[in-house]
């Protein structure tokens, strides 16, 4: 059975290989003669001026595109994906038909915002919102038709849709906001057999923190509309009353809560077992009398920063493999963790390296995220995890090669 990442595969591990047939050589080296002619195929359209991969967001915005994976200013960066078959025809159901695009259910409050937004603009709901400065993307992009004439409706295309560059598995964009800060709007969920834990927010300009706003989407427009109104003129304040006003209606109506913390939201914070870099938290089953299922890192976040930071700013492979040689005993560690039954703490590494940044740790925080989530049984997460670091390492390599 052939590998559907090809050349581009990763695994090192022996059973894979075993399970899965890769390329030859000499077909190697034809697809890396087209691999050429692709990227300077992208030379014509990549952003003249990339900001550094290491810590910033990687700029993969198409001004109209059939895919999106963020949004900052409108330039184009064509990409190669890997071969893989198409999917089949999309259901009938619209429900079913986003569950086979990207894995997860959505919940009641997704397509009961879609109908708001339908009642406010009837001809493109999706810019319903536009006056406050909100789009609804992702997979609402399957209800507003956009991307109905796909042409090749592959998984890892629809997987990485409107993911920003700090996005984990756990965070789907649903709202996108501010371009200059990439603000954006997404379900967090622990699990994706479980409908999300809450809607939560990040600036991917800015930072990887995912800040929590509300139990569903209404209560984070409502807040998001809050806040707002602290920041504008009173002309201005009007529009975003009126608006904020309809929706407070249709949620109460249709039995949505807006408040910011909800009793099922404090329950999911005492199961977090630790914050990890994105703020959101991590939640493993842990049993309190055996203590098994997660145990701390061998550093505080405070110094895996450092380390980090210390590899990312080495100014020779001498000084780098000595910065390295701080972060393998805190991956040697994760990994006697798994061994022993503590499965969050692979997890919880592999976020903070994914969260950090930077090309340098993407196999390793790959490794250990496949880990983690594979004995956690969420492997739908491991293929959005696949996806996306071999999507943005292909980014960061052309960006490497032809930026100026």
């Amino acid at each position: 059975m052939p590998c559907k990442y090809g050349l581009l595969c990763y695994q090192k591990n022996p059973t894979h290989h075993q399970k899965y047939k890769h390329p030859t050589k000499r077909k190697q080296e034809a697809e890396k003669n087209v691999n050429k002619k692709q990227k300077l195929t992208a030379k014509d359209n990549i952003a003249k001026k990339v900001p550094s991969p290491a810590r910033k967001e990687v700029s993969t915005t198409k001004k109209e595109p059939e895919f999106q994976t963020a949004c900052t200013d409108n330039k184009t960066t064509q990409l190669s994906i890997p071969d893989e078959d198409d999917l089949s025809a999309s259901p009938e159901n619209v429900r079913e038909s986003i569950k086979q695009k990207f894995l997860v259910d959505m919940p009641e409050d997704f397509y009961s915002f879609w109908s708001f937004c339908e009642s406010l603009s009837s001809n493109k709901p999706e810019e319903a919102l536009k006056d406050v400065g909100l789009l609804l993307v992702g997979p609402f992009d399957v209800l507003s038709g956009k991307l109905k004439k796909i042409k090749h409706r592959k998984l890892s295309l629809y997987l990485i849709h409107w993911r920003y560059y700090y996005d984990p598995p756990e965070f789907q964009t649903i709202i996108k906001g501010d371009n200059s800060k990439q603000y954006h709007m997404g379900y967090f969920r622990d699990d994706p057999q479980e409908l999300p834990c809450f809607v939560a927010c990040n600036m991917a300009a800015v930072d990887c923190t995912i800040k929590p706003l509300a139990e569903n989407i209404f209560g984070a427009v409502n807040a998001y509309l809050e806040e707002m109104k602290e920041k504008i003129d009173p002309f201005r304040k009007m529009k975003v009353a009126k608006i904020q006003t309809s929706l407070q209606t249709w949620a109460k109506e249709k039995n949505f809560t807006l408040d910011r913390t909800t009793p099922e939201m404090k329950t999911r914070d005492r199961k977090v077992v630790t914050k990890s870099f994105h703020k959101a938290g991590i939640v493993v089953p842990w049993n309190k009398k055996t203590e098994l299922g997660y145990r701390e890192l061998l550093e505080t976040d405070a110094n895996l920063k450092k380390i980090l930071a210390n590899i990312l700013d080495s100014r020779s492979e001498v000084e780098k493999n000595a910065h390295f040689g701080k972060l393998q005993p805190i991956v040697t560690g994760a990994n006697i963790a798994t061994d022993e039954c503590d499965f969050g703490t692979s997890l919880e590494l592999g976020i903070d390296l994914f969260c950090f940044g930077g090309e340098v740790f993407h196999r390793t925080a790959l490794n250990l995220l496949q880990t983690g989530y594979s004995l956690l049984h969420r492997n739908e997460f491991i293929q959005i995890a696949e996806v996306k670091s071999q999507i943005y390492v292909k980014i960061i390599l052309i960006c490497n090669k032809i930026a100026v």
